[in-house]
Protein backbone atom coordinates (compact mmCIF):
# COMPACT_ATOMS: atom_id res chain seq x y z
CA UNK A 1 0.00 0.00 0.00
CA UNK A 2 1.51 3.05 -1.10
CA UNK A 3 2.30 6.33 1.48
CA UNK A 4 1.33 3.66 4.57
CA UNK A 5 3.47 4.39 7.89
CA UNK A 6 5.85 2.37 8.78
CA UNK A 7 4.19 0.98 11.63
CA UNK A 8 1.64 -0.12 9.67
CA UNK A 9 3.98 -1.88 7.53
CA UNK A 10 5.70 -3.85 10.54
CA UNK A 11 1.83 -4.64 11.83
CA UNK A 12 0.81 -6.31 8.79
CA UNK A 13 4.24 -8.45 8.99
CA UNK A 14 3.60 -8.60 4.86
CA UNK A 15 6.36 -6.88 3.75
CA UNK A 16 9.33 -7.83 1.40
CA UNK A 17 12.43 -7.65 3.82
CA UNK A 18 13.46 -10.75 2.78
CA UNK A 19 13.25 -10.26 -0.47
CA UNK A 20 15.40 -6.90 0.39
CA UNK A 21 18.09 -8.63 1.94
CA UNK A 22 18.10 -11.10 -1.02
CA UNK A 23 18.70 -8.16 -4.19
CA UNK A 24 21.70 -7.27 -1.53
CA UNK A 25 23.28 -10.15 -1.34
CA UNK A 26 23.02 -10.78 -4.98
CA UNK A 27 24.29 -6.70 -5.02
CA UNK A 28 27.51 -8.01 -2.68
CA UNK A 29 28.03 -10.99 -5.63
CA UNK A 30 28.02 -8.50 -8.59
CA UNK A 31 30.55 -6.18 -6.61
CA UNK A 32 32.54 -9.09 -5.89
CA UNK A 33 32.76 -10.19 -8.96
CA UNK A 34 34.31 -7.19 -10.67
CA UNK A 35 36.93 -7.05 -7.37
CA UNK A 36 38.00 -10.36 -8.61
CA UNK A 37 38.36 -9.94 -12.28
CA UNK A 38 42.02 -10.13 -13.06
CA UNK A 39 41.96 -7.66 -16.00
CA UNK A 40 40.67 -3.83 -16.06
CA UNK A 41 40.93 -1.45 -13.32
CA UNK A 42 40.09 -3.93 -10.11
CA UNK A 43 37.21 -1.60 -9.31
CA UNK A 44 34.16 -2.38 -7.86
CA UNK A 45 30.91 -0.51 -8.82
CA UNK A 46 30.53 2.99 -7.54
CA UNK A 47 34.33 2.93 -6.16
CA UNK A 48 35.39 6.68 -5.85
CA UNK A 49 32.19 7.60 -3.90
CA UNK A 50 31.91 7.05 -0.34
CA UNK A 51 31.16 3.44 -0.37
CA UNK A 52 30.64 1.53 -3.96
CA UNK A 53 28.01 -1.34 -4.47
CA UNK A 54 28.65 -3.97 -2.01
CA UNK A 55 29.74 -1.51 0.96
CA UNK A 56 26.21 -0.15 0.08
CA UNK A 57 24.64 -3.70 0.11
CA UNK A 58 26.42 -4.32 4.00
CA UNK A 59 24.84 -0.95 4.96
CA UNK A 60 21.34 -1.88 3.53
CA UNK A 61 21.43 -5.26 6.12
CA UNK A 62 22.67 -3.40 9.01
CA UNK A 63 19.55 -0.67 8.85
CA UNK A 64 16.66 -3.16 8.64
CA UNK A 65 18.62 -5.31 11.05
CA UNK A 66 18.26 -2.70 13.95
CA UNK A 67 14.75 -1.84 12.90
CA UNK A 68 13.53 -5.39 13.19
CA UNK A 69 15.26 -6.34 15.83
CA UNK A 70 13.42 -3.54 18.15
CA UNK A 71 10.66 -4.74 17.07
CA UNK A 72 11.92 -8.20 18.32
CA UNK A 73 12.45 -7.12 21.59
CA UNK A 74 9.72 -4.68 21.82
CA UNK A 75 7.49 -8.00 21.10
CA UNK A 76 9.57 -10.21 23.49
CA UNK A 77 11.51 -8.45 26.36
CA UNK A 78 13.06 -11.17 27.49
CA UNK A 79 17.17 -10.61 27.09
CA UNK A 80 18.64 -14.79 27.17
CA UNK A 81 15.55 -15.60 24.74
CA UNK A 82 16.53 -12.79 22.75
CA UNK A 83 20.23 -13.77 22.51
CA UNK A 84 19.44 -16.97 21.85
CA UNK A 85 17.58 -16.34 18.81
CA UNK A 86 20.03 -14.16 18.12
CA UNK A 87 22.88 -17.32 18.25
CA UNK A 88 20.60 -19.54 16.64
CA UNK A 89 20.34 -17.70 13.27
CA UNK A 90 23.95 -16.78 12.88
CA UNK A 91 26.17 -19.68 14.08
CA UNK A 92 24.96 -22.82 12.54
CA UNK A 93 25.04 -21.58 9.00
CA UNK A 94 28.42 -19.81 9.46
CA UNK A 95 29.83 -23.50 10.90
CA UNK A 96 28.41 -25.34 8.36
CA UNK A 97 29.59 -22.91 5.61
CA UNK A 98 33.07 -22.86 7.19
CA UNK A 99 33.06 -26.83 6.66
CA UNK A 100 32.05 -26.85 3.50
CA UNK A 101 34.95 -24.21 2.74
CA UNK A 102 37.38 -25.96 4.43
CA UNK A 103 36.74 -29.76 3.56
CA UNK A 104 35.30 -29.45 -0.18
CA UNK A 105 36.29 -26.13 -1.74
CA UNK A 106 39.60 -26.07 0.29
CA UNK A 107 41.24 -29.01 -0.96
CA UNK A 108 40.06 -28.48 -4.70
CA UNK A 109 42.52 -24.83 -4.24
CA UNK A 110 45.32 -25.36 -2.25
CA UNK A 111 48.24 -25.82 -3.38
CA UNK A 112 49.41 -28.13 -1.03
CA UNK A 113 49.25 -32.16 -1.61
CA UNK A 114 46.21 -33.05 -0.31
CA UNK A 115 47.80 -35.03 2.83
CA UNK A 116 49.78 -32.24 4.09
CA UNK A 117 46.57 -30.35 3.60
CA UNK A 118 44.18 -32.20 5.46
CA UNK A 119 47.12 -32.84 8.49
CA UNK A 120 47.58 -29.11 8.49
CA UNK A 121 45.72 -27.87 12.39
CA UNK A 122 44.10 -25.25 10.56
CA UNK A 123 42.31 -27.24 8.04
CA UNK A 124 40.34 -29.26 10.87
CA UNK A 125 40.06 -26.49 13.23
CA UNK A 126 39.15 -23.97 10.20
CA UNK A 127 35.47 -23.95 11.04
CA UNK A 128 35.66 -23.51 14.52
CA UNK A 129 38.37 -20.19 14.03
CA UNK A 130 36.21 -18.43 12.14
CA UNK A 131 33.63 -17.79 14.94
CA UNK A 132 36.11 -16.22 16.46
CA UNK A 133 38.59 -15.33 13.74
CA UNK A 134 36.04 -14.59 10.87
CA UNK A 135 38.10 -13.75 7.59
CA UNK A 136 41.07 -13.79 9.43
CA UNK A 137 40.93 -17.60 9.86
CA UNK A 138 43.90 -18.83 7.55
CA UNK A 139 43.72 -22.13 5.27
CA UNK A 140 47.43 -23.14 3.86
CA UNK A 141 48.07 -22.94 0.74
CA UNK A 142 43.91 -22.14 -0.54
CA UNK A 143 43.35 -19.55 -2.85
CA UNK A 144 47.00 -18.58 -3.70
CA UNK A 145 46.33 -16.92 -7.11
CA UNK A 146 44.31 -14.06 -8.62
CA UNK A 147 44.04 -10.61 -8.03
CA UNK A 148 42.99 -11.38 -4.25
CA UNK A 149 45.60 -14.32 -3.00
CA UNK A 150 44.83 -16.24 -0.27
CA UNK A 151 41.76 -14.01 0.55
CA UNK A 152 39.17 -17.37 2.04
CA UNK A 153 35.89 -15.47 3.23
CA UNK A 154 36.13 -11.78 2.91
CA UNK A 155 32.87 -10.86 3.33
CA UNK A 156 32.46 -12.75 6.77
CA UNK A 157 34.65 -9.54 7.91
CA UNK A 158 30.93 -7.88 8.62
CA UNK A 159 29.48 -10.40 10.74
CA UNK A 160 31.63 -9.37 13.36
CA UNK A 161 29.89 -5.93 13.46
CA UNK A 162 26.19 -7.64 13.70
CA UNK A 163 27.45 -9.94 16.60
CA UNK A 164 28.76 -6.71 18.46
CA UNK A 165 25.15 -4.66 17.45
CA UNK A 166 23.65 -7.86 19.15
CA UNK A 167 25.41 -8.14 21.86
CA UNK A 168 25.45 -3.88 22.54
CA UNK A 169 21.91 -4.70 21.55
CA UNK A 170 21.08 -6.80 23.95
CA UNK A 171 22.94 -5.38 26.88
CA UNK A 172 21.84 -1.90 26.77
CA UNK A 173 18.52 -3.38 26.57
CA UNK A 174 18.43 -5.40 29.63
CA UNK A 175 20.15 -3.09 32.30
CA UNK A 176 17.76 -0.06 30.42
CA UNK A 177 20.77 1.85 28.77
CA UNK A 178 19.41 1.32 25.37
CA UNK A 179 18.15 5.14 24.03
CA UNK A 180 14.50 5.50 23.40
CA UNK A 181 12.58 8.42 22.34
CA UNK A 182 14.46 11.97 22.66
CA UNK A 183 17.51 9.68 23.94
CA UNK A 184 17.28 7.74 20.31
CA UNK A 185 16.49 11.68 19.05
CA UNK A 186 20.36 12.68 20.45
CA UNK A 187 22.86 9.54 19.87
CA UNK A 188 21.77 8.72 16.54
CA UNK A 189 22.79 12.12 14.74
CA UNK A 190 25.44 12.56 17.38
CA UNK A 191 26.83 8.88 15.42
CA UNK A 192 26.08 10.60 11.96
CA UNK A 193 27.88 13.99 12.58
CA UNK A 194 30.48 11.94 14.11
CA UNK A 195 30.82 9.59 10.80
CA UNK A 196 30.58 13.10 8.33
CA UNK A 197 33.89 14.74 10.69
CA UNK A 198 35.90 11.46 10.39
CA UNK A 199 35.01 10.99 6.98
CA UNK A 200 36.32 14.35 5.79
CA UNK A 201 39.03 14.03 7.58
CA UNK A 202 39.76 10.46 7.08
CA UNK A 203 40.47 9.72 10.98
CA UNK A 204 38.97 6.26 11.20
CA UNK A 205 39.77 5.03 7.31
CA UNK A 206 40.20 1.32 7.32
CA UNK A 207 39.84 1.61 11.23
CA UNK A 208 37.89 -0.82 13.38
CA UNK A 209 36.61 2.33 15.19
CA UNK A 210 35.67 3.87 11.84
CA UNK A 211 33.74 0.22 10.75
CA UNK A 212 31.69 0.49 14.47
CA UNK A 213 30.68 3.93 13.95
CA UNK A 214 29.51 3.17 10.11
CA UNK A 215 27.97 0.26 11.18
CA UNK A 216 26.73 1.60 14.81
CA UNK A 217 25.08 4.26 12.95
CA UNK A 218 23.50 2.03 10.25
CA UNK A 219 21.87 -0.11 13.03
CA UNK A 220 20.97 3.31 15.30
CA UNK A 221 18.98 4.69 12.11
CA UNK A 222 16.97 1.35 12.29
CA UNK A 223 16.14 1.49 15.78
CA UNK A 224 15.17 5.68 15.20
CA UNK A 225 13.02 4.09 12.78
CA UNK A 226 11.43 1.66 14.44
CA UNK A 227 10.79 4.24 17.31
CA UNK A 228 8.94 6.80 15.05
CA UNK A 229 7.70 4.21 13.09
CA UNK A 230 4.25 5.69 12.97
CA UNK A 231 5.30 9.09 11.53
CA UNK A 232 7.40 7.55 9.05
CA UNK A 233 5.59 7.51 5.78
CA UNK A 234 6.95 4.79 3.07
CA UNK A 235 7.06 7.11 -0.14
CA UNK A 236 9.21 5.11 -3.12
CA UNK A 237 8.77 8.09 -5.16
CA UNK A 238 10.17 10.48 -2.12
CA UNK A 239 13.15 7.58 -1.70
CA UNK A 240 14.15 7.83 -5.42
CA UNK A 241 13.92 11.46 -5.17
CA UNK A 242 16.08 11.91 -2.41
CA UNK A 243 18.51 9.13 -3.67
CA UNK A 244 18.75 11.37 -6.72
CA UNK A 245 19.24 14.59 -5.01
CA UNK A 246 22.00 12.96 -2.96
CA UNK A 247 23.99 11.65 -5.81
CA UNK A 248 25.72 14.45 -6.02
CA UNK A 249 27.38 14.56 -2.33
CA UNK A 250 28.12 10.44 -2.61
CA UNK A 251 31.42 12.22 -3.84
CA UNK A 252 32.16 14.73 -0.82
CA UNK A 253 32.75 13.89 3.40
CA UNK A 254 28.66 14.03 3.25
CA UNK A 255 29.04 10.73 0.92
CA UNK A 256 28.63 8.89 4.42
CA UNK A 257 25.53 10.37 6.14
CA UNK A 258 23.80 10.57 3.00
CA UNK A 259 24.24 7.34 1.14
CA UNK A 260 23.17 5.29 4.67
CA UNK A 261 20.19 7.65 5.39
CA UNK A 262 18.81 7.53 1.83
CA UNK A 263 19.29 3.75 1.00
CA UNK A 264 18.12 2.86 4.19
CA UNK A 265 14.92 4.67 3.93
CA UNK A 266 14.93 3.52 -0.09
CA UNK A 267 15.11 -0.13 1.80
CA UNK A 268 12.04 0.13 3.63
CA UNK A 269 10.16 1.54 1.39
CA UNK A 270 11.57 -1.41 -0.94
CA UNK A 271 10.14 -3.61 1.79
CA UNK A 272 6.50 -1.97 1.48
CA UNK A 273 5.83 -3.11 -2.29
CA UNK A 274 5.28 -6.55 -3.37
CA UNK A 275 7.99 -8.39 -6.06
CA UNK A 276 5.39 -10.65 -7.11
CA UNK A 277 6.54 -14.23 -6.65
CA UNK A 278 9.65 -13.45 -5.34
CA UNK A 279 8.08 -11.84 -2.22
CA UNK A 280 6.04 -14.76 -1.73
CA UNK A 281 8.95 -17.21 -1.76
CA UNK A 282 11.51 -15.26 0.22
CA UNK A 283 9.19 -14.95 2.72
CA UNK A 284 9.23 -18.73 3.62
CA UNK A 285 12.64 -19.25 2.22
CA UNK A 286 15.48 -16.95 3.16
CA UNK A 287 18.66 -17.91 1.21
CA UNK A 288 20.26 -14.07 1.53
CA UNK A 289 22.84 -15.32 4.72
CA UNK A 290 23.50 -18.41 2.92
CA UNK A 291 24.20 -16.58 -0.58
CA UNK A 292 26.71 -13.84 1.68
CA UNK A 293 28.37 -17.05 3.48
CA UNK A 294 28.95 -18.70 0.48
CA UNK A 295 29.21 -16.60 -2.56
CA UNK A 296 32.88 -15.25 -2.15
CA UNK A 297 34.50 -18.49 -1.51
CA UNK A 298 32.91 -20.03 -5.09
CA UNK A 299 33.34 -17.21 -7.04
CA UNK A 300 37.11 -17.11 -5.59
CA UNK A 301 36.99 -20.67 -6.79
CA UNK A 302 35.68 -19.78 -10.18
CA UNK A 303 36.34 -16.23 -11.31
CA UNK A 304 39.29 -15.58 -9.44
CA UNK A 305 41.07 -18.87 -10.52
CA UNK A 306 40.09 -18.91 -14.52
CA UNK A 307 38.52 -16.32 -16.04
CA UNK A 308 41.04 -14.86 -18.52
CA UNK A 309 39.10 -12.85 -20.16
CA UNK A 310 35.34 -10.51 -20.17
CA UNK A 311 33.66 -13.57 -21.90
CA UNK A 312 35.16 -16.10 -19.10
CA UNK A 313 34.01 -13.75 -16.40
CA UNK A 314 30.42 -13.23 -17.41
CA UNK A 315 30.21 -17.47 -18.17
CA UNK A 316 32.05 -18.13 -15.12
CA UNK A 317 30.23 -15.57 -12.93
CA UNK A 318 27.08 -16.88 -13.95
CA UNK A 319 28.01 -20.48 -12.65
CA UNK A 320 29.31 -18.84 -9.53
CA UNK A 321 25.85 -17.42 -9.04
CA UNK A 322 24.06 -20.78 -10.05
CA UNK A 323 26.12 -22.33 -7.08
CA UNK A 324 25.39 -19.75 -4.63
CA UNK A 325 21.84 -19.84 -4.86
CA UNK A 326 21.88 -23.54 -4.66
CA UNK A 327 24.58 -23.45 -1.13
CA UNK A 328 21.91 -20.75 -0.12
CA UNK A 329 18.62 -22.71 -0.70
CA UNK A 330 20.84 -25.97 1.03
CA UNK A 331 21.58 -23.35 3.64
CA UNK A 332 18.12 -22.52 4.38
CA UNK A 333 16.74 -25.69 4.46
CA UNK A 334 19.14 -28.25 6.09
CA UNK A 335 20.91 -26.04 8.46
CA UNK A 336 19.54 -22.46 9.35
CA UNK A 337 15.67 -23.32 9.25
CA UNK A 338 15.68 -26.27 11.50
CA UNK A 339 18.62 -24.28 13.64
CA UNK A 340 15.62 -21.21 14.29
CA UNK A 341 13.01 -24.20 15.05
CA UNK A 342 15.24 -24.34 18.46
CA UNK A 343 13.85 -21.13 18.99
CA UNK A 344 10.57 -22.98 20.05
CA UNK A 345 12.76 -24.67 22.88
CA UNK A 346 14.09 -21.67 24.43
CA UNK A 347 11.68 -21.16 26.57
CA UNK A 348 12.94 -24.26 28.02
CA UNK A 349 15.98 -22.83 29.16
CA UNK A 350 14.61 -19.68 30.29
CA UNK A 351 12.54 -21.47 32.62
CA UNK A 352 15.40 -23.41 34.13
CA UNK A 353 17.46 -20.64 34.99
Amino acid sequence: MPNRSLGDLLESRQNSFNAVRLLASAAVFVSHSFLLLPFGAHLEPFDGATYNLGQIAVNVFFCPSGLMLSRSYALNRNPARFAWARTVRIFPGLIAASMVTAWIIGPLNTTLPLGDYFAAPETLAYPFSVPLLFNAAPLPGVFAFGVEPFSISTPLWTIKYELLAYIGFTGFAATGLWPRGRGALIVTPALGIALTVTTFNHALDENIAGSLLRFGFCFALGHLAFIYRDVIRLDMRGALAGLGLGLPLLFTPLGALVSIVSVGYLAVCLGNISFGRLTCWSRRTDISYGIYLYAWPIQQMLIGRFAHDAFDAMGLALLAAAIAVAMGWLSWTLIERPALSLKLRENILVAAN
